[in-house]
């Protein structure tokens, strides 16, 4: 309708989803301010909307889809949200229109003198639809589906009247109604309960305010007045302005029938409610609910459809699924002949269907039950009938070639490097050849061909009625095949490319060359540099002809060994490493391992090796990988062996009751050139000493350090001459 709305959530609870017998609107006073209407106990009540709109202009045009709320200020067109006004905000939309209102879809529309625009939902240039032959006094809103419009005086009217506004032809708008004493500058349809609505004008009353004026949309006349207000209202808006009622609207209801031996039935109702906030649920026969509005997989009868707001509306309709007996049809069918599309399939129905429509081949439906210019083959076809079902079914064009139209034929062979073949054909008598070819040559109208190779052509006979493709061989005149053997030699390695191929003929038509794997024909008989793998030998002799086979290079096999390992573990800390000494037994000696990446003669010892393990690779004398072995070096820390071993406490705790008072390092053997520091957090070094037996007693210049992590270091010699360093941290606990 036309100014408008809404702001604080509260008011927008009332607007979106009002109460049974709740009669509330917004208005859009002839200053621009939005106000809250409700009708209660007989009088109209009116309240000041002061945080509608976070951008806080002015309104004079409105309209309200669901919960939200459009208007124009100037040429600029808004729009609110009724749940939040901080999301106001202007549209990319010029609109100067003096009456405004939206459909149930949320498309807008307003008129602009005599001229209607349309702006549907998400677009941002209106339509113009037209001029009407009537001026726009006030307010649009929707009555059922009537757009109707506050008029003055024109086109021939005598008094202010509502007009019903054609939307697809602007200029046959007629009258709707005469509302003679009355120029509404507000239309309001407003809901009194879930499935009715009730239509006021709202009217100047002369004095700075507005009456509000009931109309019997039916019987189309004036009721009289329901009350007054002090302001003076330019437009009105509610949330059933669309001609919806709060409760449900049934806007289609689609049966798909039950299909015998083709499927279930299916409804679907689309319903609506003109409240934003209520939300519809669909029962079928008293079932389950569901949010949809679609029941499948059902069976042929009646249906009690029940739909249900949240906001404890209701309605009740019904629908009715048929039963649609099984389709059958007959095909009778032309066969294909030659290749030439000349199939065709005749389509007749045996059950008693009407309105059948078909699809060959998943085309899209035709009423024509003849199918021409067919390939032979098998054919997909459906058959629709009037309510919806489907045969879903098949047939096959058959194929029709008649006799090869020739009595005889005549081949000479041809050598192998000479085309020196012919072929002579002889028609059959009475056939009408319209010409020949062979190898997709020129097209000839005798049988003789000549200068052909031995082998394989393709034969072409081209009549009135089909053409017809053969294969005629050209035999290879009689030559005499060399014996051909092979010496193959494996690689001495699996990794190596060291294999050879001889090639050994013995043949009379001198001379002959080789090729191998296609390569270049020459007088080499004798390949080498080979993988192991299957290689295509070609022979060709002094006549050209060529005669092929295979070789094959076997892989590699490596002969059994032997292995031996024996490994030492490392001294105490790494100082020597561990040894490994790798005996193999074979028979390609001599052997070589490999570790730590150092090669080895079999027998050797490999040292200085850190613990750990090792995977050995060992070689034969061709340098060729035979077998692989693992190894561990174990790290000796065994109880009892003299190491150089150091213990320092992660922790201790120096409150003088004799236990864990001192923090030193901890040995097991002498050492020499000990230092043992001791540094806080700052690095500052806190404790000192060369003394191994003495320890920090957590004080530093006769002061107990706080409680923390505390850094250490020390160094020494070992037993064994060498230098060692070690640092750690510690924790002090009091």
């Amino acid at each position: 309708m036309r100014c408008l709305y809404i702001i604080c959530i509260l008011l927008a609870a009332h607007l979106i989803g009002t109460p049974a017998g709740a009669q509330k609107a917004i208005l859009v006073s002839s200053t621009g301010k939005f106000f809250e209407f409700d009708y209660v106990n007989g009088t109209c009540q009116t309240k000041e909307l002061t945080n509608f709109c976070s951008l806080n202009v002015p309104g004079f045009s409105a309209a309200q889809y669901k919960n939200k709320i459009y208007y124009n200020s100037g040429t600029q067109l808004y729009e609110a949200d009724l749940l939040n006004p901080a999301l106001c905000r202007p549209l990319s939309v010029f609109c100067t229109g003096n009456s405004m209102t939206a459909d149930k879809n949320g498309t807008l529309y307003w008129v602009d003198g005599v001229t209607l625009y349309r702006l549907p939902s998400g677009l941002t240039q209106p339509e113009i639809l037209g001029a009407m032959p009537f001026v726009a006094a006030g307010d649009l809103m929707f009555y059922g589906d009537k757009l109707l419009m506050a008029a003055a005086p024109s086109g021939g009217l005598q008094n202010y009247s509502l007009i019903e506004v054609n939307i697809s032809s602007p200029p046959n708008s007629k009258l709707f109604m005469e509302t003679p004493g009355y120029n509404f500058f507000g239309l309001m349809n407003v809901s009194i309960d879930c499935n009715t609505n009730k239509v006021y004008g709202i009217a100047g009353n002369g004095i700075g305010g507005s009456d509000f004026v009931e109309l019997d949309m039916e019987a189309r006349v004036v009721l009289g007045k329901l009350c007054s207000i002090t302001i003076s209202v330019y437009d009105a808006a509610s949330p059933t302005e669309s001609g919806e009622v709060r409760g449900v609207n049934v806007n289609s209801i689609s049966i798909k029938p039950q299909c015998e031996g083709a499927g279930l039935g299916e409804i679907a109702v689309a319903a609506t409610s003109a409240s934003a906030s209520a939300k519809l649920s669909f029962s079928s026969n008293g079932g389950a609910s569901n949010e949809t509005g679609t029941f499948s997989n059902l069976t042929a009868g009646n249906y009690a459809i029940k739909i249900t707001s949240t906001d404890g509306c209701s309605k009740d309709t019904f629908a009715t699924v048929k039963l649609i007996e099984r389709l059958e049809v007959r095909t009778a069918t032309t066969p294909d002949t030659c290749g030439a599309l000349t199939g065709a399939v005749t389509i007749a129905p045996v059950s008693n269907h009407s309105g059948l429509r078909y699809s060959l081949e998943n085309a899209a439906y035709v009423a024509g039950n003849v199918f021409t210019g067919l390939s032979a083959g098998r054919k997909s076809l459906k058959v629709m009938e009037s309510n919806g079902c489907v045969l879903d079914t098949n047939f096959i064009i058959p194929t029709y070639r008649p006799p090869l139209p020739v009595s005889n034929v005549t081949v000479t062979g041809a050598t192998c490097t000479v085309a020196n073949g012919s072929l002579v054909l002889t028609f059959a008598n009475g056939v009408n050849i319209q010409g020949v070819r062979i190898d997709g040559g020129t097209i000839q109208s005798s049988g003789s061909f000549s200068n052909l190779s031995a082998g394989d052509h393709q034969l072409q006979i081209i009549t009135n009625t089909c053409n017809f493709d053969t294969t005629i061989n050209i035999p290879l005149l009689s030559t005499t095949a060399p014996i051909v053997t092979y010496t193959s030699v494996s690689p001495d390695c699996g990794d190596k490319n060291n294999g050879s191929v001889r090639i050994n003929l013995t043949g009379s038509v001198n001379p002959y060359t080789y090729s191998l794997n296609n390569s270049v024909y020459s007088n080499n008989n004798y390949y080498t540099n080979l993988s192991s793998g299957t290689y295509a030998v070609s022979v060709k002799d002094a006549q050209g002809c060529i005669f092929s086979g295979t070789v094959v290079v076997q892989p590699y096999v490596s002969l059994p060994i032997t292995v031996q390992s024996n490994v030492t573990p490392t001294d105490c800390f790494n100082a020597e490493g561990g040894k490994a000494t790798i005996n193999v037994q074979g028979s390609e000696s001599p052997y070589f391992f490999r570790i730590d990446n150092r090669n080895f003669l079999a027998g050797q010892e490999a040292k200085k090796l850190l613990p750990g393990n090792y995977m050995v690779q060992i070689r034969n004398g061709n340098n060729c990988l035979v077998d692989s072995v693992s190894v561990t070096v174990a790290e000796q820390n065994i109880p009892g062996i003299n190491c150089d071993t150091v213990y320092v406490p992660s922790a201790f705790t120096p409150n003088a009751d004799g236990k864990n008072d001192l923090l030193r390092p901890v040995f097991s053997n002498r050492t020499t050139g000990f230092i043992f520091r001791v540094f806080n957090r700052t690095g500052q070094i806190i404790f000192e000493t060369k003394e191994p037996q003495k320890g920090w007693n957590g004080r530093f210049n006769g002061i107990e350090q706080p409680q923390g992590v505390y850094v250490w270091s020390f160094m020494y010699i070992s037993s064994g001459g060498r230098n060692r360093t070690f640092k750690g941290t510690t924790l002090l606990l009091r």
